[in-house]
Order: structure tokens, then C-alpha cells, then sequence
């Protein structure tokens, strides 16, 4: 929020619902790991939750690094606008895996858990090759 110039009334609602988001987020991870002695369906419920929390967190940021990414709003020089696009499109990789993982066959066999880390392989990685590929051309 700080690198756009301005904002107007879709950004502001969306930056308000993220931080609700945010602030959900600390009480579903505790509910998912330590209240892990209750029964099935809350378990499942929690992880649920949380997966869909994660997922429209990284979906608006997609979205607010999405406006930074377009080109005609000159917000960014061309080296900044090829960071934001890498970036918009890792968080919409990560999203998308978030919000797959809350559909309820995914908490079978914590398939959900394995996905979630696979998120923060994706991304990690994704950054990497491109900085990789960066001073590889320079």
C-alpha cells in the first residue's frame, strides 16, 4: 500500500478486509495446532478455514501487486514492473494452492499440510531462479 500513489475505494476496502485477514490468521493457526484434541470436524473445520484465510490474503495481494504490475499506470520502472509480475504471479500460484487445499478431501491423510509447505518452496524458489537469472544476464 505504501508504493501506491493513491487510494481509492477498491483498494481501501480491499488493504481493510486484508488486515481483518491478518489479524484472523495467529487465532485459526492456534486452533488448528493446539486445539488438535478436539474432535474431527472442528480439526477440519480450523484447517479449512486457515487454508481459505492464506488464500484470499495471498489472492489480494496478487491483486494490489497486480496494480503496481501494469505498465500504462507507470507506477514502476521496466526492471520493478519484472519483479512485480514474478511477484503477482507466485502469489497467485500460492493462493490458488491455499485455496484448493480447503476442499475437504485434501484434509485426508494431511494432504493439506504437505501442500501448504510446498507453498513456501514455490515461492522461495521462484524468487531464487529469477535472481539467478538476473545476474546471470547482467
Amino acid at each position: 500500500m505504501s508504493v501506491l500513489p493513491a487510494e481509492t475505494t477498491g483498494t481501501r476496502i480491499l488493504n481493510t478486509i486484508l488486515l481483518f485477514l491478518v489479524a484472523l490468521e495467529p487465532y485459526l493457526f492456534n486452533l488448528i495446532f493446539f486445539g488438535a484434541s478436539q474432535t474431527m470436524a472442528f480439526y477440519d473445520a480450523a484447517s479449512t478455514t486457515y487454508a481459505l484465510d492464506i488464500g484470499a490474503i495471498y489472492g489480494i495481494l496478487a491483486l494490489f501487486t497486480h496494480v503496481l504490475a501494469k505498465e500504462e499506470k507507470g507506477l514502476a520502472t521496466q526492471d520493478l514492473l519484472r519483479k512485480y509480475r514474478r511477484s503477482r504471479d507466485l502469489e497467485i500460484v500460492v493462493a490458488i494452492i491455499f485455496l484448493v487445499s480447503a476442499i475437504p478431501q485434501f484434509s485426508t491423510l494431511n494432504l493439506r499440510f504437505y501442500l501448504w509447505a510446498a507453498t513456501f518452496f514455490i515461492y522461495r524458489t521462484g524468487n531464487l531462479v529469477a535472481r539467478l537469472r538476473e545476474t546471470g544476464s547482467h
